[in-house]
């Protein structure tokens, strides 16, 4: 898993000229991808070392990337 989202960013980079900072996952994908690592990395930490958020929803057939502009934003009360 991955070697194939590093081919997915690598590509999507080369076509865009911009780092993606967005990854799409289902739950089997991210299951996989935290498979790669020693059980002592948290999935926080997997998701910090690819610096990218993870959106993960059921129906994506195929793990891709995207950039979006992204806003931090402050929860008022």
């Amino acid at each position: 898993m991955l070697d194939h989202i590093y081919r997915i960013v690598n590509s999507f980079e080369k076509e865009h000229g911009i780092f993606p900072n967005l990854l799409y996952l289902n739950q089997v994908h991210s299951e996989q991808l935290k498979s790669c690592f020693s059980e002592n990395y948290t999935f926080s930490t997997i998701i910090d070392l690819l610096n990218m958020e993870v959106i993960i929803e059921a129906e994506i057939a195929h793990p891709h990337v995207a950039w979006a502009h992204t806003v931090n934003r402050v929860a008022s009360f």
